[in-house]
């Protein structure tokens, strides 16, 4: 039988959002209520996204997509001097890579992540398994998402 997220699972995927923005730039994401999107549906995408797939007890895959705006603006804070399409696609990555960390820890050590599949100008179509949740966020103006779309091989 698949078992979905729980709310507690998902609070944590909230958390980790706001945290990594707060310690990235000192200004945390206005983190907006997250919502169930439907199966096999594409969803709204921003110019990066951020693919990171899960196995191991878990299926699915965690996205994170945003405009390249706002990934400028976190890479001026780091004091980066590029902002470029490559920079761009290796933030938006690390930027995904960090929230599947925060899975793993959540989820359980046994919870396998693949290296980030980075992505420009690329929809997002849901699993048919499941469920996704849809976190969209706001950070200095700039919209963004995170889309949790697991579901549990128990």
């Amino acid at each position: 039988m698949m078992q979905a997220l729980q709310e507690s699972d998902l609070r944590a995927f909230v958390e980790s959002v706001s945290h990594f923005f707060e310690h990235s730039s000192g200004d945390g994401a206005d983190v907006r209520s997250a919502y169930l999107a439907e199966p096999d549906q594409e969803l709204p995408h921003y110019d990066y996204t951020g693919i990171v797939d899960v196995s191991g007890g878990w299926r699915g895959a965690l996205y994170f997509s945003a405009p390249g705006g706002l990934l400028s603006h976190l890479l001026l804070i780091a004091g980066a001097h590029q902002y470029g399409e490559e920079d761009h696609l290796d933030l938006v990555g690390e930027i995904a890579n960090t929230f599947s960390g925060r899975a793993r820890r959540e989820l359980g050590e046994a919870l396998e992540i693949s290296v980030p599949r980075r992505c420009r100008g690329v929809s997002i179509r849901t699993s048919s398994a499941s469920r996704p949740y849809v976190i969209p966020l706001t950070w200095r103006g700039y919209a963004a998402q995170v889309v949790v779309d697991l579901h549990s091989e128990r």
